[in-house]
Formats: structure tokens, C-alpha cells, sequence
């Protein structure tokens, strides 16, 4: 199921990031000479793909992104020739040593892997002693509604779950020690043009491609007018540090 998901639903590349994310690299690489960056699974590469158009990588000395998906991988190398491109399950980063990079982010991922606590603790062994983990997630709501199902409403059919509240969220980093330095939520909405998008894509009639709107500017423009509502949900964005 997730080869077949990864070839159809890509990850639409453009030039936003995350305000959190990106008011802390702002503040970061201007303090720093050089530094090393991992975006655990980075999906076709859309924020990798951003940082670097908005300068935010010109001082990284090592950018990898890791994805379980061979497919992801692959289109992250022709759309970040610049990033080492490593396939590996988020809860095993075996071939990774202990203390190895500065800064590790991580996009709507958590919810979708085995184990969690596993992914974190592995977060949390190659960073470095202060490294700094950027992480996003989603929060349900109890009347949250979506038109996926999987064992109920499910904002993607490949979530294994979503957190009930932004507490049972950062109580969850804390327990594998990792300290909070900021976070916040923001409500859920998606461009229409992006849900029609995906619907040509699933019956063949569009090639999935992740720079489709690179390649249309205006549809691009177009993109963000108009947007429709998830009903209870919400997004979670959590900077943390390692202390060792």
C-alpha cells in the first residue's frame, strides 16, 4: 500500500515553510558557520526543496533527507540534487552514528510510523548534545472528520494514529527528553485545486509530478485563493532540544 501511495500522492513542491521552522533557521544560520541538517521523512522533498530557495541551507556543510519510500527518494534527488538522499524506516537509523547532526525536522511523519517512542529516541541519539528538533504533527478532536477511513476518520489513510490534544503530544517528546522550546497549533485547510489535482492524478488522466505548480505559475497563484476547512482537526509544531 505505501509504494502504490508514494507514486500517486506526491508532495507538492512550492516555497512556503512553516512560520516556526522558519523563524528559527532565520535566527540560527546567523549564528552558525556551518552546520548539518536531516529532514526525517522528507517525503519528495518540499521542505528541503523551500529552505534552500528561501537561502536558509547556505551554510550547511551535510543536508540528508530520509524517507522509507524508494519513490520519494528518488524524486528528492532531482528535486534537491544537493541533499544526500538516504532510503530508511524513521524508527531505524541504524546506519546513522550517535551525535551526528545540528538540526532535525520532521513533517506530519510521527503519526505515520509503527512506534513513535522509537522514532524519538532515535531522533534524540543522533543529534547533537543541544541539536534542535523541529516536529509537526496533526490532533483530532472527537468530532473530527475527514474523507479518508481507516478504523475511523482519518485525515490520511495511512496514519496509524492521531493525537487527541496537543498535551498528550508534548508530554509524549518530554518523556524521551526532550525540552520544549516552543510550539503552537494551527487549524487545518486544503486548496481545492490540490484535492481536484490529486483526483486526476489517482484516475491516470495527470502525471503525479511533485513540481507541478513550479511548471504552472498560474495555477499556483490560483492554489491558495481558495481553501476548504477540515472539520476538528488541527496541526501541532513543536521546536525541542537535546539535552545530553
Amino acid at each position: 500500500m505505501m509504494q502504490e501511495y508514494s507514486e500517486k500522492h506526491v508532495h507538492f513542491i512550492d516555497f512556503s515553510l512553516p512560520k516556526l521552522l522558519e523563524e528559527f533557521l532565520n535566527s540560527f544560520i546567523e549564528k552558525v558557520e556551518d552546520f548539518s541538517i536531516l529532514d526525517l521523512g522528507c517525503g519528495d522533498g518540499r521542505l528541503l526543496y523551500a529552505m534552500y530557495k528561501k537561502g536558509l541551507l547556505r551554510n550547511a556543510e551535510r543536508v540528508v533527507g530520509i524517507d522509507i519510500s524508494e519513490t520519494r527518494i528518488s524524486r528528492l534527488k532531482k528535486t534537491c540534487p544537493f541533499a544526500e538522499g538516504i532510503v530508511a524506516d524513521a524508527c531505524n537509523l541504524k546506519h546513522i552514528p550517535d551525535n551526528s547532526f545540528d538540526i532535525a525536522v520532521s513533517s506530519q511523519v510521527i503519526e505515520h510510523v509503527s512506534n513513535d517512542r522509537h522514532m524519538l529516541k532515535e531522533v534524540y541519539r543522533i543529534l547533537k548534545p543541544g541539536g534542535v528538533f523541529y516536529i509537526s504533527s496533526v490532533i483530532k478532536k472527537w468530532y473530527g472528520f475527514w474523507i479518508y477511513w481507516n478504523n475511523g476518520f482519518k485525515l490520511d489513510p495511512t496514519h496509524v494514529r492521531e493525537y487527541r490534544s496537543p498535551e498528550e503530544f508534548l508530554n509524549l517528546l518530554k518523556s524521551e527528553r526532550f525540552q520544549i522550546m516552543r510550539w503552537e497549533t494551527n487549524k487545518v485547510s486544503y486548496p481545492i485545486l490540490d484535492l481536484m489535482l490529486r483526483g486526476l492524478i489517482k484516475v491516470g488522466l495527470v502525471k503525479a509530478s511533485p513540481d507541478f505548480y513550479l511548471k504552472h505559475q498560474l495555477l499556483a497563484k490560483i492554489r491558495n485563493l481558495i481553501k476548504i476547512r477540515v472539520i476538528g482537526y488541527q496541526t501541532i509544531e513543536a521546536l525541542v532540544k537535546v539535552r545530553k
